[in-house]
């Protein structure tokens, strides 16, 4: 009996929790939900290209470019219109620096993701060298901030991509997000993330654009 009125205690913070109107306890685990998951498309999609990410792992084959993209462009991001619409593997990433003046160390990236070549602030970040997870932006061109844990969370997804000439599409999960959403539910906040607001995308603005 005094088991069972133990383990009534222990839940019954949730309880409260779950028959709280608008909680921010609710919201924050739709939050910890969503940055389990990255979804982006594109249509308008011009080129081929095989995109494989399993935790530090991470690699590409093959050149696309979109005029259009919607989704993620990170696992801790609000969806809407991304900035990503461009992405490089091997070959093109190698053949770089030789062909277009790209920069020297790129000779050893597997894996590139940019935005549109007509943004006024245009970037091609290299997101891989020699087929291992570039986590600390050794390039310095990542446009988002991370912080010293989602640098750590971003060594447990696993993303895949394909764009098969014409439109492309990138799924990908985080076991540490997932595990952080699970967690949330006794009030453990392992990535230090609940009620900190999640940054829009960054949308392509064309020149002259609003």
């Amino acid at each position: 009996m005094r088991r069972a009125v133990r383990r009534l205690a222990c839940l019954l913070p949730l309880a409260v929790a779950a028959t709280a109107p608008g909680c921010a306890y609710w919201r924050a685990r739709a939050v910890d939900f969503d940055d389990s998951f990255l979804y982006r498309w594109h249509d308008g999609a011009l080129g081929g290209a095989l995109e494989a990410k399993a935790g530090p792992l991470d690699a590409a084959l093959g050149a696309w470019i979109a005029d259009g993209g919607w989704g993620k462009d990170t696992f801790w991001q609000t969806p809407g219109e991304t900035l990503t619409r461009q992405g490089m593997g091997v070959p093109f990433t190698t053949l770089g620096p030789l062909l277009w003046r790209a920069p020297l160390g790129q000779f050893l990236a597997t894996s590139s993701l940019g935005n549109h070549p007509a943004d006024p602030q245009t970037f091609q970040d290299v997101r891989a060298y020699l087929g291992v997870s570039d986590v600390f932006d050794l390039d310095d061109r990542y446009p988002f901030v991370l912080s010293p844990q989602r640098r750590i969370a971003d060594l447990f997804g696993v993303e895949v991509g394909v764009v098969p000439v014409f439109v492309g599409a990138r799924l990908g999960f985080n076991v540490a997000e997932f595990a952080d959403f699970l967690l949330g539910f006794a009030f453990v906040d392992l990535l230090g993330d609940d009620g900190v607001a999640r940054p829009p995308t960054l949308p392509y603005v064309p020149v002259g654009g609003g």
